[in-house]
């Protein structure tokens, strides 16, 4: 996807949220789900509020939060630092330590984190890693 179109946009504000954001949302979601296919992962909701949204990202039931601060106020933070972090059940609110990762490198970050926390438990649990 191209980022550009909203890199350094100034979005509207007001009681309402503005046509720019829902169209950036829009965008934002089906990105996301573009991203976590490629990472065999889906999304498992998609939160959406007033200039901001979260997401919980699945894998076989290890799931991963997201979350983008308030582009009016944080130009460019939904771009350059995203919250993501682990999450022990899908209403884990939460969760693990908070990482800050780039956009275009939630699902691949996320598919490392969950791959982690698959081998550390598989490893409390005595199994072997190869």
């Amino acid at each position: 996807m191209d980022y550009s179109r909203w890199l350094n946009h100034e979005f509207s504000s007001g009681s309402e949220t503005g046509n720019d954001y829902l169209q950036f949302q829009r965008q934002m979601r089906n990105d996301l789900k573009r991203m976590c296919r490629e990472n065999n992962m889906e999304l498992y909701s998609f939160n959406k509020n007033h200039y901001e949204f979260s997401a919980v990202l699945n894998s076989d039931n290890e799931y991963i939060y997201i979350s983008i601060s308030d582009v009016r106020f944080f130009r460019n933070e939904w771009y350059d630092h995203v919250l993501i972090r682990t999450m022990k059940h899908s209403m884990d609110w939460h969760g693990g330590q908070n990482h800050y990762v780039k956009w275009e490198d939630i699902a691949k970050t996320a598919r490392k984190m969950i791959d982690r926390k698959r081998r550390l438990k598989s490893i409390s649990n005595g199994e072997r890693i190869i």
